[in-house]
């Protein structure tokens, strides 16, 4: 099966338009008058990019994070109740920062990290880890049955650092995200449970899918998750009432997983990335409350794509899962620190090849949301810099100021959505 990024992206929800988003604005915000420095006129937004040049702290990465810019880094999210990495996928380096950061935070209370797969993958990648360490997550990927974009070695090296850091007690992994491809792995674990009145409808789940994967084998086209009905499920649910835990989170994820793509299909853009938010933020909050009946609330770590992390309103008009974190911070006092990770200058990435596999490509030409030279990737980084760097995104809040929009939405949205911004030159591909 071939599927592109822009592929998965367009199925849950993400429409894309040439050189424009599909999200458009109603309406078009103020003029900014430029202000008179000298004999020339300076704009607000050569203000704000003049501050973004040089507002900036180093940071170094070898076999680990340091430098002013990490130390800094570390000093903020100790003092939150979240921390949230929105990354540019595919990035070595960025899975090599999380898993550091992580383990700094961990004598803070950080203890729960959450990461952008499904409830039950996550699960059974932390139970691989526990059994053999980075190999078993290793292993597990290499099952035909379960894949993810994800499913690259810089990323299983975090995750086993994190496991690795966990008391073996102790439950680390949060899978948050429905599920795009894993269809025949989860349908398997739930062969052994089912009970005799639920043995006709669920049969039905599994041929539908088993017959998708053997179609994309001779004819390559949209997976099982992307193609079917959740009306297949759902009489598996309703014929099956008091399933285990294990087994009602199973469902739940493959139905919501086939209703947001039923909705990509059906109605907008904007309705199944809303539909796909909804889930992830009640999953994180199923998790948060889990803990809280238990008295516990750990402090708790989220990596994902940059569109899912931020503060308030997404770059395509959600509140997302990011947006959550803030306000349950608040309850009790608390808040969230929000670091957006980026590759810059001559950087590399790995983004989806043909079947399974991976490709690396240039930072400098991948432009996801077709932003042109707006782009973040490019407005953000410094061409001059000597190396990495880390910019601290609140002191430029009072330049982003209303009107700027017109400007570039994303970056002022960033600048009010993120408080910290790693920008990484030279960055490398994660590998397959």
């Amino acid at each position: 099966m071939t599927m592109s990024r822009r592929d998965l992206l367009f199925a849950g929800g993400l429409s894309l338009l040439t050189g424009r988003r599909a999200f458009t604005r109603v309406a078009a915000p103020p003029r900014l008058h430029p202000q008179t420095s000298g004999s020339r006129q300076v704009t607000p937004q050569a203000r704000l990019l003049a501050a973004l040049q040089t507002n900036r702290l180093p940071i170094t990465m070898s076999d680990r994070p340091a430098g002013p810019g990490w130390d800094w880094l570390v000093q903020q999210a100790r003092d939150a109740r979240f921390t949230l990495i929105g990354e540019e996928h595919g990035v070595a380096e960025t899975a090599q920062l999380s898993a550091a950061l992580f383990n700094a935070l961990r004598t803070s209370g950080y203890s729960r990290m959450a990461i952008e797969l499904s409830p039950i993958i996550a699960q059974d990648i932390e139970a691989a880890a526990r059994r053999n360490g980075l190999q078993g997550i290793l292993d597990f990927y290499a099952n035909p049955d379960t894949w993810s974009p994800m499913y690259l070695r810089e990323e299983a090296q975090f995750l086993a650092s994190v496991v690795n850091a966990s008391p073996k007690g102790e439950r680390v992994l949060w899978g948050f995200d429905r599920e795009i491809f894993s269809d025949r792995y989860l349908i398997s674990r739930l062969e052994a449970k089912v009970p005799r009145r639920a043995k006709e409808s669920f049969t039905r789940l599994k041929e539908a899918s088993s017959n998708a994967w053997r179609r994309n084998q001779q004819n390559p086209g949209p997976p099982f998750l992307f193609m079917q009905d959740p009306a297949l499920v759902s009489a598996v649910r309703a014929d099956w009432p008091n399933p285990d835990r294990e087994s009602d989170t199973i469902l739940r994820t493959l139905e919501e997983s086939l209703a947001i793509n039923a909705v990509a299909r059906t109605g907008t853009a904007w309705d199944s990335s809303e539909r796909r938010a909804q889930w992830m933020r009640n999953s994180l909050a199923a998790r948060l409350n889990k803990e809280r009946v238990r008295g516990s609330a750990p402090k708790v770590m989220l990596k994902a794509g940059y569109n899912h992390m931020i503060r308030g309103a997404n770059y395509v008009n959600i509140f997302d899962v990011g947006s959550m974190t803030d306000e349950v911070a608040a309850l009790n006092g608390g808040r969230a620190f929000h670091i957006i990770v980026l590759p810059g200058t001559g950087s590399r990435q790995a983004v989806l090849g043909p079947g399974r596999s991976f490709v690396s490509v240039s930072s400098d030409e991948f432009d996801e949301f077709r932003a042109g030279d707006q782009r973040l990737t490019r407005v953000l980084s410094n061409a001059n810099a000597s190396g990495h760097e880390v910019i601290d995104l609140r002191a430029l809040r009072p330049l982003a100021m209303r009107g700027l929009e017109s400007w570039n939405s994303d970056v002022v949205r960033t600048i009010h959505g993120y408080d910290a911004a790693v920008i990484w030159k030279g960055a490398h591909a994660s590998a397959s």
